[in-house]
């Protein structure tokens, strides 16, 4: 009788485990929750790209928190623009992300890199844009890809 409380107990414990590994990207976790205030994003210069329809972005991270920032750049982005009473926007959206480049910033810190991104009918001459870039959770992601993610939106540029 012991021995079948102790397996089913056991099987029991089994279970409970693989459904919590399964789910842990819906978990709170104060520590990527409180990144989404303490990073700052901003485009330190923008350009019209050698491609049509394409934007050229030197970005900058600034960790303004008290806490290291580890997580990840997801591979969403979204550019806004306007120039005038035009406007538009152009966005890659993958639903379930991955980290496509892992980083850790420590208090009072930067990180910067460089992409090129498309925007469909971007019109000629000056234009303002920003862009969303996703943060991912890489100790939250789920057995199918899914993470915990955030947006960061970045401080609106001139581009001539």
């Amino acid at each position: 009788m012991r021995t079948t409380s102790t397996i089913l107990g056991s099987l029991l414990a089994m279970v409970g485990l693989a459904a919590f590994g399964a789910g842990c990207e819906f978990l709170p976790d104060p520590e990527f929750s409180a990144m989404e205030k303490a990073l700052g994003l901003s485009v330190v210069e923008a350009k019209r790209g050698a491609g049509v329809g394409s934007l050229d972005f030197d970005f900058q991270l600034k960790n303004r928190g008290n806490a290291t920032a580890k997580a990840c750049l997801g591979p969403s982005r979204s550019v806004s623009s306007q120039a005038g009473s035009w406007s538009g926007s152009s966005s890659t959206f993958v639903d379930h992300p991955g980290c496509m480049r892992e980083f850790v910033i420590e208090a009072g810190d930067s990180m910067s890199w460089r992409e090129t991104l498309e925007v469909l009918h971007l019109p000629d001459g000056p234009i303002e844009a920003r862009v969303d870039v996703q943060i991912v959770n890489p100790r939250r992601c789920g057995n199918w890809g899914s993470c915990a993610t955030f947006e960061l939106t970045s401080t609106a540029v001139f581009i001539p």
